[in-house]
């Protein structure tokens, strides 16, 4: 491990500079080998659609690959041809289809981790996401899941730890992690409205379910809660509009004072023929460490400028009472901005951000990362193990940008994206780090995944982090 240490002036700065002076010599050079065609990946030939008739694709005449079976499929098999089972009609007229579909995710890695402040890794984790879900109609289900190799904690996972502590982690559980039911009311009680024309079609759903909200940036965890949707209003110069209403009793994370804290929100999303709006807002009652609760809110704004997609986001959080470790008072604002180059699919991105004070997020799930996750792979958790974020994703008085570059290969089956990173303390602090990292993922076949990340973080006041991991994805 690195023990340079560097600080904004004097001979340190110099150290720093010449970290900076990498990555830009790294990314001028990505830039270059891709100057000849404008893009790494593969070519997609000419973007106009073509005059001529294609051929008719089935799975009959081998056009259409074999569809990839769940673990465990009864009643009609999941996106399978042919006709439907006829169901049974309730007295409510709701039509009941009844299909159990099994499935799952099984990941497993081998990682090496550094971040400079806590000891160091060398590990092989494991976890196991698995779902069952009771499909009644096409709007209606319910879903439990399980993942019953690890406890939803950076430590606990079912691992083998080769260093520092050489030894085997069992972590095996039966915790239900999900368990929801939904539904729409117009679905389930059709002979209300026999014309259609009653204003009865609210989704709901209740449960242990997921919410995210402000791509993750204002709350993205499994929360206890239920929930009612309006779909599809209409306003003057307002295509689609969406209102959502939720209450939450528990399961509320994110180091909150109250393990027993309330959400209230209300969610509002509406598509303009230009921009697309997402108006948010919470209240959660939390009445530990002499806290009696904090207000969030997040509005954003999605539009394209010229070929250039841009997302603007103000995300705030206001303590009711004195702040602690998980509620603050803050500001984060964020833009999101990305590109295709011409001729290929690939994605180039910028994502600045400055957060005023500390930012924090209604709630989130523990291994997912802090706020910033969202804006770059270098400030996103693996979810697995003891690989934390490559640089803190926290929001507290702090400004940067990430900045990447992601192709594509064999009809997406590759992909690669470069990144580099840098977070600058606005507070007396000093930890101001900068960072450089890629993801490879590869498919093998219909199911399986190998991913390979690895990173290097130049760190103000602090070691220098590093961390090298390769994974396998199973779908079952």
């Amino acid at each position: 491990m690195s023990n340079m240490k560097w600080r904004w002036g004097g001979k340190c700065a110099r150290k720093a500079g010449a970290a900076s002076a990498m990555v830009i010599v790294f990314f001028f050079a990505l830039s270059a080998s891709a100057a000849s065609k404008k893009y790494l990946g593969d070519p997609t030939g000419n973007s106009r659609l073509s005059d001529k008739p294609t051929k008719f694709l089935d799975v009959f005449n081998k056009g259409v690959p074999e569809r990839p079976p769940l673990l465990f499929e009864f009643g009609d098999p999941f996106l399978h041809q042919g006709n439907l089972n006829p169901g049974v009609e309730l007295p409510s007229g709701w039509v009941v289809q009844p299909r159990l579909w099994i499935f799952g995710t099984l990941r497993s890695a081998t990682q090496s981790f550094d971040n400079g402040v806590r000891p160091g890794t060398t590990e092989w984790a494991n976890r196991f996401d698995l779902y069952a879900n009771l499909q009644l109609s096409g709007t209606e289900k319910a879903i439990i899941g399980f993942r019953p190799v690890d406890r939803n904690r950076f430590p606990n996972f079912t691992r083998y730890g080769f260093s520092p502590e050489n030894k085997f982690t069992d972590e095996t559980n039966l915790d239900i992690r999900t368990l929801f039911f939904e539904g729409d009311f117009g679905s389930i009680f059709p002979k209300l409205d026999p014309k259609g024309m009653k204003p009865i079609d609210y989704g709901f759903s209740v449960g242990r379910q997921q919410l995210n909200f402000q791509s993750g940036l204002m709350i993205n965890d499994i929360v206890d809660s239920v929930g009612i949707v309006r779909n599809n209003l209409h306003l003057p110069g307002v295509s689609s509009l969406r209102v959502a209403g939720i209450y939450g009793w528990g399961e509320l994370d994110t180091n909150r004072p109250d393990p027993d804290a309330q959400l209230f929100g209300l969610f509002i999303a509406a598509d303009m023929p230009k921009v697309r709006w997402d108006f948010d807002g919470a209240y959660v009652k939390d009445d530990g460490q002499g806290n009696d609760g904090s207000y969030h809110y997040g509005v954003s704004a999605e539009t394209h400028v010229g070929l250039i997609g841009v997302t603007f986001r103000v995300n705030g959080s206001k303590a009711q009472d004195v702040e602690t470790s998980g509620v603050g008072s803050g500001v984060l604002l964020s833009v999101e901005i990305n590109f295709t180059p011409y001729g290929s699919d690939d994605n180039v991105y910028i994502n600045p951000f400055w957060a005023i004070d500390n930012f924090t997020q209604i709630s989130r799930e523990p291994v997912v990362g802090a706020p910033l996750a969202t804006l770059g792979i270098l400030f996103a958790s693996a979810s697995l193990g003891n690989y934390l974020s490559e640089l803190s994703g926290a929001a507290n008085e702090v400004a940067g940008a990430a900045i990447g570059y992601q192709a594509f290969w064999d009809a997406h089956s590759k992909n690669l994206t470069l990144e580099m990173a840098g977070r600058y303390d606005t507070s007396n602090d000093s930890n101001s780090d900068i960072g450089i990292g890629f993801q490879y993922q590869q498919r093998f076949g219909r199911r399986i995944q190998w991913q390979v990340d690895g990173f290097y973080a130049f760190q103000e006041n602090r070691d220098n982090g590093f961390g090298l991991r390769t994974e396998i994805l199973y779908q079952f």
